[in-house]
């Protein structure tokens, strides 16, 4: 009986540990998703700025523009696209780092689930023996009862 309790005593704590990885990665996966998505939000504003001057140049050359005009937009154009690529990377290593972080979840919390079913079983094989303990000393209890009622009768 006291090893059944030092087993139950080492998965309540595993237990613990569990819950508290999942709520961690959790945590973690909560910050993973606000970074792609001010990342993301980022990259749009890079794309609007990129459209946005695109039509500026488009507008530009129709109405006539001169060389330094000319090299001043294409300079900013390609800043913005380099910002873009960069952006982009940035986005697909964050996306990476969430489905990591995902794994990561789904691995503690099948490590909880374990941990609980384990510990569900423990107690309901305790409750078990505890029930066939309790029976028995009914059992015992009307055995002794019928005896003194037989002893007294004679």
């Amino acid at each position: 009986m006291a090893n059944q309790h030092h087993g139950k005593f080492a998965f309540i704590t595993l237990k613990k540990l569990a819950e508290k990885a999942v709520d961690e990665k959790l945590i973690k996966l909560k910050h993973a998703h606000e970074n792609k998505r001010n990342a993301q939000s980022q990259l749009n504003v890079l794309n609007d700025y990129y459209h946005e001057y695109q039509q500026r140049l488009n507008n530009a050359l129709s109405s006539g523009i001169k060389g330094s005009e000319l090299n001043n937009f294409n300079a900013f154009i390609t800043a913005i696209e380099q910002g873009i690529a960069q952006q982009k990377k940035l986005l697909l290593t964050l996306d990476i780092k969430q489905k990591q972080i995902t794994n990561e979840l789904n691995q503690s919390q099948k490590s909880l689930n374990t941990y609980t079913t384990l510990l569900d079983k423990q107690h309901k094989k305790l409750l078990l023996q505890q029930s066939r303990l309790q029976q028995k000393l009914t059992d015992e209890f009307a055995q002794q009862q019928i005896a003194r009622r037989t002893l007294n009768e004679y």
